[in-house]
Parts: C-alpha cells; sequence; structure tokens
C-alpha cells in the first residue's frame, strides 16, 4: 500500500559498510514498500559490498566512485555513510551535484571539514542534515517538557554514564586510529551524548577532558565535565566496560532518569518521594503527507526511519530536520575542544609507577613531542 502523497524520492548511499547495512537498510526497506522512495544508487570500492546491498534494492545502480553516481544518476537526497575521515568530501562533492544529504555521525573529523560541510550547503542551497537519532526519541521529547515547566526545579546537575565492549563490526583497523577516525569513543559515543545534552540544557561546553588513548590509537575510555546554559554535570563514555548506562539529572524540586536503551521512557520523582515512570506517546511523522498520521519510535529501528523520513519531509515541503548542518558543526567544536585540553586518565588500579607509564603514553604527549 502507498502511503505517500507526495512523489517518490531517490535516494544514494555511499558507504556500504555496517551503517548502511545495520542502520539504514531496514527503514530505507520500509521507505521502498511504502512508495515514499527509492534507492537509485548504491556506492562503495568494494563489490561485495554494494552486491549485498543490492540484493535487498534491486532497482538501485551501483557504482565504485561517488563521481560516477553523480553523472549516471540524479537523486534527490544521499546518505553519506562512508567512514568519517571521508564524510567532508564525499558531502561536499553531493551538494555540488544538488542532491540534499544526511550523513551519517560523526560529521566530520575536525571541525574545519565540519565548516567545509556547512559552507557547501549554504553555497548549493541545500539541505544538509546529520544523523543524530536520538533526537528522534520519545523520552527526549517528554525530559524537555518536564524541565521547561520546572518539574526539577533549578540548580540543575547531571550525570551521563554510557559503557559497552565495542562490538561494531568493522573491516580494517581505521577506526582505532587517530588520523582517520578522528577519535574513538568521544566521536563514537559522545557526538550522540554530547547532542543529546545540548537538546535538554543548551550548547555544551566542556571544562576538563581525560581519556585513556596512548601514541596514535584513539580512546576506549573518557571523563567529560560539562557546563551548559541551563545546567552542568559530568560524562562518563566507555567501549571496554559495561556502564550501568543512564543520565540521572537532579534540581532542586526533582530527579529525572533515562536510559537510553529505553527510548520512549523515563523515571521521574518529585522531592525525595517515589519515583514514577512515564512512558513518552511523542510522535513523529510516518509519510510525506501534509496531515499524514503519526508514530511513536519504540525502537532504535523505528527511530532511523523516523529520522529518514523527517528528512525527506524536509525536502519536500521544507520542514526543519532534526540535526541540520550547523547543530552538527557545535558538536564537532564540543569534541575539537575535548581534545584540545586532553589529560591523562586517571587509572586508580595500577600503582604509581604504571600510573606514570601510562601518562608519558598517552597521545598528547606524542602530539607535544612531535610539535
Amino acid at each position: 500500500m502507498i502511503h505517500s502523497a507526495a512523489p517518490r524520492l531517490d535516494i544514494a548511499v555511499i558507504g556500504c559498510g555496517a551503517a548502511a547495512e545495520g542502520l539504514y537498510r531496514y527503514a530505507l526497506g520500509a521507505l521502498e514498500s511504502r512508495g515514499i522512495a527509492r534507492v537509485a544508487a548504491l556506492v562503495d570500492p568494494n563489490p561485495v559490498r554494494t552486491a549485498a546491498l543490492q540484493r535487498h534494492f534491486r532497482a538501485a545502480r551501483t557504482f565504485a566512485d561517488p563521481a560516477d553516481a553523480f553523472a549516471s544518476v540524479a537523486v534527490d537526497l544521499v546518505i553519506v555513510a562512508s567512514p568519517p575521515g571521508m564524510h567532508a568530501q564525499h558531502t561536499v562533492d553531493a551538494l555540488a551535484a544538488g542532491s540534499h544529504v544526511l550523513c551519517e555521525k560523526p560529521m566530520a573529523i575536525g571541525a574545519p571539514d565540519a565548516e567545509r560541510m556547512v559552507a557547501a550547503a549554504r553555497v548549493a542551497r541545500r539541505i544538509l542534515a546529520v544523523g543524530m537519532t536520538r533526537r528522534m526519541y520519545p523520552c527526549l521529547v517528554e525530559a524537555q517538557r518536564l524541565i521547561a515547566q520546572g518539574t526539577l526545579g533549578d540548580r540543575l546537575r547531571f550525570t551521563y554514564r554510557e559503557g559497552r565492549v565495542y562490538d561494531w563490526p568493522v573491516n580494517s583497523d581505521a577506526a582505532f586510529r587517530r588520523a582517520t577516525a578522528g577519535g574513538g569513543v568521544l566521536t563514537d559515543i559522545g557526538s550522540h551524548v554530547l547532542d543529546f545534552l545540548s537538546a535538554l540544557f543548551g550548547a555544551t561546553t566542556a571544562t576538563s577532558y581525560a581519556d585513556d588513548a596512548h601514541a596514535d590509537g584513539v580512546e576506549t575510555n573518557c571523563r567529560i565535565e560539562v557546563v551548559c546554559p541551563e545546567a552542568s554535570g559530568v560524562v562518563q563514555l566507555s567501549w571496554n566496560q559495561p556502564l550501568v548506562t543512564r543520565l540521572r539529572i537532579t534540581g532542586s524540586a526533582g530527579e529525572l532518569m533515562l536510559d537510553p536503551g529505553r527510548i520512549d521512557a523515563l523515571r521521574v520523582r518529585r522531592g525525595g518521594g517515589t519515583w514514577e515512570t512515564r512512558i513518552s506517546t511523542a510522535t513523529w511523522p510516518s509519510d510525506l503527507a501534509t496531515r499524514g498520521r503519526g508514530d511513536t519510535p519504540r525502537t532504535h529501528r523505528d527511530c532511523v526511519y523516523h529520522q529518514l523520513v523527517q528528512v525527506l519531509r524536509a525536502v519536500t515541503h521544507g520542514e526543519d530536520v532534526p540535526v541540520d548542518g550547523e547543530r552538527g558543526l557545535a558538536v564537532i567544536r564540543a569534541i575539537d575542544s575535548c581534545y584540545e585540553r586532553a589529560t591523562s586518565f586517571e587509572l586508580p588500579w595500577l600503582d604509581a609507577a604504571e600510573r606514570s607509564q601510562a601518562d608519558a603514553r598517552h597521545w598528547t604527549r606524542r602530539r607535544c613531542a612531535a610539535a
């Protein structure tokens, strides 16, 4: 059944690896089955990856190089899901070809590249969206509402912990080298976390940052002290420890807890009373109809779908995207600020001599020595 009242849109995907397969394939399949959009091009230098994805999108043409795809196929939206170090160039090329862009996070591996992407979108007069799917979480909408109405009072403080053993499928060591990935757990999970906090409290500013990266490698653990216009707190992230993942916010009048693993629920209590679970019913459009029905996302896969729909609605109706290039740039600047002030992460289980050795191996020491 076709649910869309608008013409079908054509989409190209640059990068047919884990992000395309694990995040976007199901959402794109749903868009095709509902007659909203069609995958017209798949681009990846590895023909095995394009062939694997083409099995799900039979009408798509495959290309090894984005330039060949842009010369052969005109599309409305390009999803940039290539490795982070290639995001900037692929985005700039897609915008120059006349397409709107949804770029997977992290937007870029440094502010200069992100600024170049924003400038290219401005010149091309095209939409640049950044894939921050947590903006589609219903619990975020409910938390914003509770904070705005003063349920927690003032003097807001937060603690955000998120950690798991790294299990993302990779085809090379590029994700673990600073030159190709830009960073580790901070650029990966931290992109989402810093954007989520900015959605709740305003722009994030790091006042201190520590990580455990050595030499040319990337961090697996980090700790950030953060100040926002409406709150301040601490963020701890890990790629090798299963931390109790939770955002806890305390204020003069109440407390709130969010678990990113339960995207539609939160817990709140006032004045030290009983914890109450709230299930959010916030909805997002499910198609391109101007008065179409909305759905409440219940899984991360739902959020990817609704994010794509919202980007396509921006293309067809001029609506806002969940996160645009300017807001994506703000996150990259916040990450850069962390790395600029990086110190060695304290590892309390090491003795004094071992701590000294770990500090000496920290990547900022290598950077300073090279300078």
